[in-house]
């Protein structure tokens, strides 16, 4: 089974974190987290990411002790002298999402796809023992 992760935050976090930062286009980390989808299927579950505008170098898939981390930096348009921004929407900065994974994960051969904007994460299962009969003898 997954389960969202999400560390805690004051209430006042959000907003302290757009009082001072230090321009527009820096965002609270939640913000840059990515959407995703997450499926099941027979033989394993797919996370689907949406992380568009981020080069594949820049992602960035972790598991460590039943913790699955999607993580990255998204990086704006280099401002040049010559140059002046009338609005500025995108948003920049490191982002990072997190998945508790359950026990039936074969953790050694999770696998990691990237492709136009989309990370995709395949978790295989593990093979569940099957149930056996067991013949009781009774004295």
């Amino acid at each position: 089974m997954l389960v969202k992760y999400t560390p805690s935050e004051s209430m006042l976090s959000p907003f302290f974190d757009e009082f001072f930062a230090p321009d527009l286009t820096a965002r609270r980390p939640s913000e840059l987290a990515p959407r995703c989808d997450i499926l099941e299927r027979q033989d394993d579950y797919v996370i689907f990411a949406e992380i568009p505008g981020v080069p594949r170098d820049q992602v960035k898939v972790q598991y460590e002790n039943g913790l699955l981390t999607l993580s990255g930096e998204k990086k704006i348009h280099e401002k040049h002298e010559s140059e002046r921004f009338y609005k500025v929407e995108r948003t920049c900065g490191s982002f990072s999402r997190s998945f508790r994974i359950g026990d039936e994960i074969d953790a050694d051969n999770i696998k990691a796809k990237f492709e136009d904007g989309v990370l995709a994460v395949s978790l295989p299962k593990t093979a569940k023992p099957k149930g056996r009969a067991i013949d009781v003898q009774v004295k």
